[in-house]
């Protein structure tokens, strides 16, 4: 019996939004919590390229010269390439239209990730981006959906960074809105996809439900240091 040959993979183009003020979080970078000896940044970053993903684009705002002191400590090799938004903003729309900016023009797929997704582990990344290579026609968007809940990653063809681009200021939840028909909410069960940390009661959470402690670094304060105050 003949069997469908696997897709082959797509250049897919990584985008890390970390430019929130972390208000519920004290007013600090919540990307820089330190899990099993790692910041969330740190884990997101090695489970990217783990799995052979080029360099992602890092997409700062607030506290970016916390997050920068951060990088510097580590390898060359893993520093992502990093674009700031002088204006961030509770929207991410305008963070995610520097990244796409940023990108090589000749990526095929776009993944979106949050830099405070503490278990999102490179199976997870995998996992999505076979789903979308495997996706039904018509799909250009495919975001995770945990018991009716959307997620992170959200993965998307180049022709919606094409259409994104197009228009400032338009967010991709406007775009899926546009274009329901486009989207595909990939069910699953798992937890890691929706599973972001806000507040202090999310790291209490955590700890509860998994046994892992997130710490601050010692350097980190709750400070908000927002590009834009000068």
């Amino acid at each position: 019996m003949n069997t469908a040959a696997p897709p082959q993979p797509l250049r897919t183009g990584v985008l890390i939004l970390a430019a929130g003020a972390g208000r519920r979080m004290g007013g600090r970078a919540k990307c820089l919590l330190e899990v099993q000896g790692q910041s969330l940044l740190e884990r997101l970053v090695r489970s990217v390229r783990s799995i052979g993903l080029h360099t992602p684009v890092l997409v700062l705002g607030h506290h970016v010269t916390e997050i920068q002191a951060h990088l510097a400590q580590w390898p060359a090799h893993l520093v992502p390439r990093q674009v700031v938004n002088p204006e961030p903003e509770d929207d991410p729309a305008s963070s995610l239209h520097l990244g796409l900016h940023a990108l090589d023009d000749d990526v095929q797929a776009v993944m979106v990730l949050l830099a405070d997704q503490a278990l999102i582990d490179a199976a997870d990344i995998g996992a999505v981006l076979d789903a979308f290579q495997r996706r039904p026609p018509g799909c250009r968007v495919l975001m995770p959906m945990v018991n009716g809940v959307p997620g992170h990653p959200v993965v998307f063809d180049a022709s919606v960074r094409a259409n994104l681009l197009a228009a400032p200021g338009t967010s991709l939840r406007q775009w899926r809105a546009a274009h329901r028909q486009a989207t595909l909410p990939w069910v699953v069960d798992n937890p890691h996809y929706t599973r972001d940390l806000d507040t202090p009661d999310d790291l209490d959470a955590l700890a509860r439900d998994t046994g892992w402690v997130c710490r601050w670094p010692e350097s980190t304060t709750g400070v908000n240091t927002d590009p834009g105050s000068g």
